[in-house]
């Protein structure tokens, strides 16, 4: 049988299989519940999450909400920084009692995330832009309704995205207008009309602690297949290739259903359906009958540390839009494809890690036909020794563009994060763009950025 019949089947079979668990089971995966171990446990409330336990549940890069939250708690804990005394640390502070005050009173958990980006390219093409500025901003918030402090917990979460530029082109405009460069030089960097938009907005079941979780509602499916969350827009590389799979057919936030099982710590399946016409802006036409299926296969291979990701491969099938016109990673054709990702610790303490994807896309369905990359990240890395908590890392990325008249295109981005004041993060880096799919005069041209991230 194809692909474009056996992915949708064995999606609805999986997914129906998470309904039908019998949740009381999976308290601690062995039937009983577990023991409270903490203070915050015993009153009902879920501890939070230490680094070495951070736990992907569902969501695999920090543009998915279940990270994102995870990723602001963890900095709002982090104290190293260039300069410890911060200007706005008493607005963090009184930010971080308040949110506590907050899940107390309504077991809602909130985070705001901020990311700031200025871009300048070496060169444009003729009467384009070759710099621009942009902010996108998330708040996020989780509100905890059933089963709460166990692992079968049940919660309603909100995302809501907001993207503007400064007067300017925002970054993310400028890589095809002005380099001809399909890979992009600023992943997310570029403004919404209207400005503010509701980019999930889903329930879940199951959390972290737990075999299994189910979400259903509106979903933005390219923040979980194929990704890592070691590499991400808000504070590692910017192009499409590096922070995500668009050799995969990718429809844009939709209605659907996600679900996951882990066998093990170390083995999981996930299955997700959506409708195929989905749009960030609203809430898409599932009425019309296209879908885009997937199965993700997850495994940690040779883990080196407590906190190793996992390396996935997943099958995937569009059905296409009903108007043929491309949205997100998905062109508006019918067609299939495949995506690897092997994640590989190689050190014992997690701090070097090497990340590999492949991806193939079939019948012309996504952005890319093809795609490959090589990254490498390097966390704590001793350069300097008043810093801690940065990070440094290089990708090497190719791509085959679906779109007629393009050729093979290529780039290196190579970046530094560090912690500038408790709770601000400053991301330099360096892209080299070689051989713009779009303009064959051109072989080779350079982007400079310069990126803060804030978390309240």
């Amino acid at each position: 049988m194809r692909p474009s019949v056996l992915v949708p089947i064995a999606v609805l079979f999986l997914l129906s299989g998470f309904v039908t668990i019998d949740v009381r089971a999976d308290e601690n995966g062995t039937g009983t519940e577990d023991p409270p171990t903490t203070t915050q446990q015993s009153e009902g409330k879920v501890a939070p999450i230490e680094d070495a336990e951070f736990r992907e549940n569902i969501g695999g890069n920090d543009q998915d909400p279940e990270v994102q939250l995870q990723e602001i708690e963890r900095r709002r804990k982090q104290r190293d920084s260039l300069f410890r005394l911060s200007p706005v640390r008493p607005v963090h502070d009184a930010a971080d009692t308040w949110h506590g005050k907050l899940y107390d009173k309504t077991h809602i958990k909130l985070g705001t995330s901020v990311h700031h980006l200025f871009q300048w390219l070496s060169e444009s093409l003729p009467g384009t832009d070759d710099w621009g500025t942009a902010t996108d901003m998330d708040i996020t918030a989780t509100w905890d309704l059933t089963n709460r402090g166990k692992p079968t917990q049940g919660g309603l979460t909100l995302h809501l995205e907001t993207r503007w530029n400064w007067g300017t082109t925002g970054p993310m405009g400028l890589g095809a207008p002005s380099l001809g460069m399909l890979q992009n030089t600023g992943n997310t960097f570029d403004q919404y009309a209207p400005a503010m938009i509701i980019r999930n907005l889903y329930w879940q079941m199951g959390g972290p602690g737990s075999k299994w979780a189910l979400r259903l509602g509106k979903v933005t499916i390219d923040g979980i297949l194929g990704t890592t969350r070691h590499l991400t827009p808000n504070t590692s590389c910017l192009t499409f290739a590096c922070t995500g799979a668009f050799a995969i057919g990718l429809p844009d936030s939709a209605l659907g259903a996600v679900g996951v099982w882990h066998f093990s710590d170390r083995v999981k399946l996930l299955a997700s359906i959506h409708d195929a016409n989905g749009n960030r802006y609203d809430f898409g036409d599932i009425s019309a009958g296209d879908f885009f299926t997937a199965l993700d296969f997850g495994i940690k291979l040779a883990p080196k540390s407590k906190n190793a990701g996992f390396s996935k491969a997943t099958i995937w099938h569009n059905d296409g839009t009903s108007d043929g016109r491309p949205i997100n990673g998905s062109t508006g054709k019918e067609g299939w494809g495949y995506y690897l990702l092997h994640e590989q610790g190689l050190s014992k303490d997690g701090n070097f890690v090497a990340i590999f994807k492949w991806g193939q896309a079939f019948d012309g369905s996504a952005y890319f036909d093809r795609q490959a990359s090589a990254s490498f990240l390097y966390y704590d890395p001793d350069f300097f020794g008043s810093i801690s908590n940065d990070a440094t890392g290089i990708s090497l990325n190719w791509v085959d563009p679906s779109a007629e008249g393009s050729r093979y295109e290529s780039n290196v981005e190579i970046w530094y994060r560090f912690p500038f004041f408790p709770s601000l993060d400053t991301t330099f880096s360096y892209m080299a763009i070689i051989n713009p799919a779009l303009d064959p005069d051109n072989n080779f041209a350079s982007a400079f950025s310069f990126r803060l991230v804030a978390v309240f």
